[in-house]
């Protein structure tokens, strides 16, 4: 069995499209489904059914897909541990860190060096739409963000969620403001939100959250960056932004209220996130396993 055609397979299955799964390999869908007919040629089974214009895998070819994975991942942990002992290469983690949780993850990527003190650590920091695209890319191995509204394609690992709290610029309202200040009473003030670079996120269910309430929110700007929010606030920026507990430090926001919210609505949801067919991280693993956040 071609370990290729394989991987193409794994790839339309975790993309659920033959021209999504073409893009991400760089590749023209009629070859890329010609090597998938040649795989079901070879098994004689159908590993996929159309309904329509959606694509549906059959049973067969999700029992393949589970397979396919455990071996490509061998295949992978095999060819890396061959080179690691042929040329002594430095181990390398590959991780992806999201803005947004960037102060929550800083303690476990402290423990992962203090641990592993002569192993390389490549940290790409971005939004968690880019660090989920550089998953399927494959350009790294794991991902700490913001848990993915739609994990079918990922392995993931949630961690508990994290408290939101508003910052409010002090020039806003008259006075020590109420805390818990109204969740919906927010939505009276300019804010700045959190905006993932593509697709939907927490912008979206913040929106969704206010209008539900009767709210009409006067949302002023959005922006990728939770400390660039901050910064601009605390310069004088006249608005209100909600953001994780983890990424807000009052004592660094003298212009600015931090506040608790009532009721206090669950949109933080921190995790490590990596696609089946990649090995998890050992060395990461273990600090997670033993209690992590600390």
């Amino acid at each position: 069995m071609d370990l290729k055609r394989l991987r193409y397979f794994c790839k339309v299955v975790e993309q659920g499209s033959f021209s999504k799964a073409a893009r991400l390999l760089n590749m023209a869908q009629p070859p890329l489904s010609k090597r998938i007919q040649e795989l079901e040629e070879e098994l004689n089974v159908a590993l996929f059914i159309r309904k329509g214009n959606r694509l549906e895998v059959t049973n067969a070819g999700y029992f393949l897909y589970r397979k396919a994975c455990e071996l490509l991942r061998q295949v992978e942990d095999t060819a890396r541990e061959t080179l690691q002992i042929a040329h002594r290469e430095r181990c390398l983690l590959r991780i992806g860190l999201t803005h947004l949780f960037q102060s929550y993850f800083k303690p476990l990527f402290l423990e992962l060096h203090r641990r592993n003190p002569h192993t390389e650590i490549s940290v790409t920091v971005a939004d968690s739409s880019s660090l989920e695209t550089c998953l399927q890319d494959g350009t790294i191995d794991v991902a700490l963000i913001q848990k993915p509204y739609q994990s079918e394609g990922y392995d993931v690992i949630a961690f508990n969620p994290v408290k939101l709290v508003a910052v409010v610029n002090k020039k806003l309202v008259a006075g020590q403001p109420k805390d818990p200040f109204p969740f919906i009473e927010l939505g009276q003030l300019p804010l700045v939100l959190l905006h993932r670079a593509r697709d939907s996120g927490v912008y979206e269910t913040l929106l969704d959250l206010f209008r539900k309430g009767g709210a009409n929110p006067d949302v002023i700007m959005h922006i990728t960056q939770p400390g660039v929010i901050l910064d601009w606030i605390e310069s004088g920026l006249e608005a209100a932004t909600l953001l994780p507990s983890s990424e807000v430090d009052a004592s660094k926001l003298p212009h600015c209220y931090v506040l608790e919210v009532f009721p206090q609505p669950q949109v933080f949801f921190p995790a490590l996130v990596k696609t089946p067919a990649t090995p998890y991280i050992t060395e990461l693993l273990a600090v997670v396993e033993q209690g992590y956040p600390f």
